[in-house]
Parts: structure tokens; C-alpha cells; sequence
């Protein structure tokens, strides 16, 4: 064999599993499994039944890692898969989600998923994934920025900054201590911030110990489950262990994403080759028990809203109840789809599906079998707690114009934005909207605490450095910083009080914080 397909089997064999051997040999290729998936079911398109990608996995297995194959390839007596065929195959395991829903059907439960993510592993392992651009890109990020989307750290924290400061809100960073560190997935730090503001105003009105790292932007989801590339997986895992034990905290905090959630709750053992290091919470976990011990206040909200769920978190990692749990805590019309809980149809963006875009018109095609969920509902809104499947359901959606997307509003939202309405009315009805604003970490601090510890302080640390003026040309022209200053307009002005930091600091005069926080300091001083 080449150096390439060498290089592709030889990743097969160090990380083929006991199950996985049961997996290639136990088939019986009755093909019930294309039953459960939409990609195969929404096109009758043979590449696209789960047996496609693993009947030639199993192909590779015989014929390079078994005894028969060896001695009946050299004999000619058995196919021997080339290299080309890698490459005519490889699309296809990108077609598709690994959400496990194959494996429900199979009558003595193989997972396809997991023959999925080994040939991804093997396709990385071998170089063959850097031939597509989005892989390449994803790969190259994470080794050069540590961000999959290629943010660095000052992008990430200054256009946080921008939206809270805008909003007279801060954010903990770097606070040693702390109870919990919380890390945003790049998918959410890149796509939705601007929602996202609402994780930390629930976190700040609900007095949760947390903080931000300001050298930590990444989670690994698309190192572990778009390119499967285990030297990342574990390099990032290893990242945020090295974070939380220099500031000290007890636990980390997973957000509202399926795959870090099945990644930190079941596969970073896997990657480490031992447990995680700190105890792993969820986002909604620690809301639902906020709100009903009464530390975060709710009202409940009358909003039409049914639950898309994810399949890393519901189905791979068994969440399904705590998000109905916490629903039922926010809203009076909650209404279940139906199939749901680990049956319900994939999104059919995640681990991939819409990061590549070539997949996008059959994605769109295949997701049929979600919108015809969402409609039967006749809910107005569909909520998940997973920013891929958010952003997927966004764009189901608007292809198929579904709930208030037909009235031009977004119909898909985060769970946590459910959550943010509820308690948005609670504290407006107490007038206690002012509890949004100021984190547990940083009330009652001096202003050299809080320049090294808040956001704005930190951004006003940025406008001193170098890099201040490419962060703020890239402010300026980013699609999400626009999108956000449609809905506050005040955002303008606050970038416009960024650009003067940065001259001032040109200058070498003292730097505030965002103008509302400085007035809370000096009221509390």
C-alpha cells in the first residue's frame, strides 16, 4: 500500500475498539438502519445509507488488518481499497451528522456513528481531510490561533465587550478563585455573541461564582467531532484544565452545546486516557436549580415553543429531561414534538453537516423530516439548548418558513434565551432589573481590580496594545457586530467610545471602564 493509505490504516488500527470490531463484523447488512436517517431517507440516494460509509470501512478492515485479507489481497482474491478511493469516499462521511440515530434502528444496535468517527480520524490522521478547504481551515485555525473559526482572543473578548458595555453589562475574567469557568464554544463565540449576551446577564442575576478566561475561546467541538483530530481534542481538553487550575476554580461550566456536552461528559476520558481533572456542570443544569431554589427569579412566559433535541446531548449523552425540566420552569405553552427525546430527527447540522458548505442543498432537502415536525406543532418558536442545531433549525426555518419566520422573525432561539425572557419579566415586576449588570466576582472591588478583571477592563487594556487598531477595523466591519447594531442602535456609539480609548491611549492618558460600570464604581467608592 502508499504512504497515504498506510497512514489511514494505520490510524484504523490505533483506534479501533472491541466494539468497533463487533461493528465491522456483526453486520448483516439488512440495511433496516437507513430507516432511521434522513440524509438517506430525504434523498433514496445509495451513497447516503450508513452502510455505504461503513461497508467500506469494513472493506479497508479485511482486506489490510486482518490475516485473510493480507494473504487473499496479495493473491488477488480480495478488493484492495486504494487511495483513490479514499478520496471518491470521503465526502460521505461528511454527509452526514453522526448523530447515532442509525443505531436505534439496528436490530442489534451497531453504531455507525462510531465506524464514522474513526474513518474521520483516519481521513485527518492521513492528511487526506486538509484536500477540503473547510477541514483544512478548521485544522489550521486550531493550530495556529487556537480558534476552529480563526478568532484570536482579543476578537473574541473585545466584541463581547462591545455588546455588553453597550447594554451597561460586565463580564468576569481571569478572577482567581472562582467557583466555576465558564468557556464558550467557538461556535457560539463566532456565530451568536450577541444573543450569548443573555448567558452572562443570567449568570449575573442569578449571583452564579463564575469567570471567563481571557486566554481561552475554544472547547474543541469541531477538533472532536468535524475533523476528529485527536492530538487537538486532547491539546484544548488539556487547555481548559491548565486554565482552571491557574485560576483556581472548582468546576468548568459546559454551555449550551450537544457535542462539548457528550465530548466533556463521556469522550474526554476517551481522549485523555484518564478523567477529566475537575468536575463538569451544565449551563442548564445550574439554571434549572437556581430557579427553583429560588435564587433566579421567573415568571413564566406564555411563549409557543416546542424543543428540538439534540442528539450529542439527548440522545448520545441522555439530557432530554433536564431540558424539559427547565422549560417547564419558563413557559406556560411548552409543546412536544413528536418523534422526541432520543427518536427525534436530527437538525442535520451538527459534526459537520452545516459547518461544510457543499452540504447545504441537501441538508436543506433532508431536513424536511425537522420541519415537518416544527409545523405539526403549530408552535411559533422552536428552542434547543445546542448553538449548531440553533443556528441549523434557523435556516430550516427560513427554507421551509415555519413558526414566527413567517412573520419575519427568528423562529429558532436557544434555550436560553426562553430562559432570559422569563427572568427578564420576573425582575422587571420587582424592579430588579439592575442584578443583570454587575457579576458576583466583581461587586464591591477597587477600580485596579476591576481594570485587571472585567471586560472593559481588559478591552481597555487592549486599546494600549498593538493589535488595538486591527480588533477595531474588524469591529467595524463584522457581520455579527452589524446584525447587533440593528437591534441596539446605542452600540454604535460605544464602538465609538472604543476608537477614543484607543487614541487616548495613543496618547497616554489613563483609560476608564465602559461608562456605566465607571458610574456604578464611583457611586459604590
Amino acid at each position: 500500500m502508499d504512504q497515504v493509505m498506510q497512514k489511514f490504516v494505520t490510524s484504523l488500527e490505533a483506534n479501533l475498539t472491541a466494539e468497533d470490531v463487533v461493528n465491522l463484523e456483526a453486520c448483516m447488512d439488512c440495511r433496516i438502519c437507513g430507516d432511521a436517517c434522513a440524509w438517506y431517507l430525504g434523498t433514496e440516494e445509495e451513497t447516503l445509507h450508513p452502510t455505504y460509509k461503513t461497508n467500506f470501512i469494513r472493506d479497508i478492515y479485511k482486506r489490510y488488518m486482518t490475516l485473510e485479507g493480507k494473504v487473499g489481497g496479495s493473491l488477488g482474491l480480495v478488493p484492495t481499497p486504494t487511495t483513490e478511493d479514499l478520496r471518491d469516499h470521503m465526502q460521505y462521511f461528511w454527509n452526514c451528522t453522526s448523530c447515532g440515530r442509525c443505531t436505534l434502528a439496528c436490530p442489534v444496535g451497531l453504531s455507525t456513528r462510531s465506524i464514522v468517527r474513526m474513518a474521520r480520524a483516519a481521513y485527518t490522521d492521513s492528511g487526506l481531510s486538509k484536500e477540503n478547504a473547510t477541514l483544512n481551515s478548521i485544522i489550521h485555525n486550531l493550530e495556529t490561533v487556537r480558534h476552529s473559526f480563526g478568532l484570536t482572543n482579543e476578537q473574541v473578548l473585545a466584541r463581547y465587550s462591545l455588546f455588553l458595555c453597550s447594554q451597561d453589562i460586565e463580564m468576569p475574567a481571569d478572577i482567581e478563585g472562582s467557583e466555576i469557568l465558564f468557556v464558550c464554544p467557538s461556535a457560539a463565540n463566532t456565530k451568536i455573541p450577541d444573543y450569548a449576551t443573555k448567558a452572562m446577564k443570567i449568570l449575573n442575576a442569578g449571583g452564579f461564582d463564575y469567570t471567563v478566561s481571557s486566554r481561552l475561546v475554544e472547547t474543541g467541538t469541531e477538533a472532536d467531532h468535524i475533523v476528529v483530530h485527536h492530538e487537538l481534542s486532547k491539546a484544548i481538553l488539556e487547555a481548559w484544565e491548565d486554565e482552571a487550575e491557574r485560576l483556581g476554580v472548582q468546576k468548568v461550566m459546559v454551555a449550551e452545546c450537544g457535542c462539548d456536552t457528550r465530548s466533556l461528559f463521556f469522550e474526554a476520558t476517551e481522549m485523555l486516557g484518564r478523567p477529566f481533572k475537575f468536575p463538569v456542570v451544565l449551563f442548564d443544569a445550574l439554571v434549572l436549580d437556581a430557579i427553583q431554589s429560588g435564587q433566579l427569579p421567573v415568571d413564566k412566559t406564555d411563549i409557543k415553543v416546542t424543543l428540538h433535541d439534540p442528539c450529542h446531548s439527548t440522545r448520545l449523552a441522555g439530557m432530554g429531561d433536564l431540558s424539559r425540566a427547565l422549560l417547564n420552569e419558563v413557559t406556560s405553552n411548552f409543546i412536544e414534538m413528536t418523534p422526541n427525546y432520543e427518536y427525534n430527527y436530527c437538525c442535520n447540522g451538527g459534526a459537520g453537516g452545516m459547518r461544510l458548505p457543499e452540504n447545504a442543498p441537501v441538508r436543506r432537502q433532508v431536513s424536511v423530516f425537522k420541519a415537518n415536525q416544527i409545523e405539526n406543532t403549530s408552535a411559533d418558536y422552536v428552542t434547543t439548548p445546542c448553538v449548531v442545531c440553533m443556528l441549523t433549525l434557523d435556516d430550516t426555518c427560513k427554507a421551509y418558513n415555519l413558526g414566527k419566520q413567517a412573520e419575519g422573525e427568528r423562529a429558532a432561539t436557544m434555550t436560553f434565551e426562553v430562559v432570559y425572557e422569563a427572568m427578564y419579566a420576573a425582575l422587571e415586576r420587582r424592579g430588579e432589573l439592575d442584578r443583570m449588570r454587575t457579576p458576583f466576582g466583581l461587586k464591591g472591588r477597587d477600580r485596579a481590580y476591576l481594570q485587571d478583571h472585567s471586560a472593559s477592563g481588559k478591552v481597555a487594556a487592549l486599546m494600549r496594545n498593538e493589535k488595538a487598531a486591527t480588533v477595531l477595523q474588524w469591529l467595524e466591519d463584522d457581520d455579527v457586530v452589524k446584525r447587533f447594531f440593528k437591534a441596539h442602535p446605542e452600540g454604535i456609539q460605544q464602538l465609538e467610545e472604543f476608537k477614543r480609548l484607543h487614541m487616548l491611549a495613543q496618547q497616554g492618558e489613563p483609560l476608564e471602564l465602559c461608562p456605566g460600570f465607571e458610574r456604578r464604581v464611583n457611586v459604590e467608592a
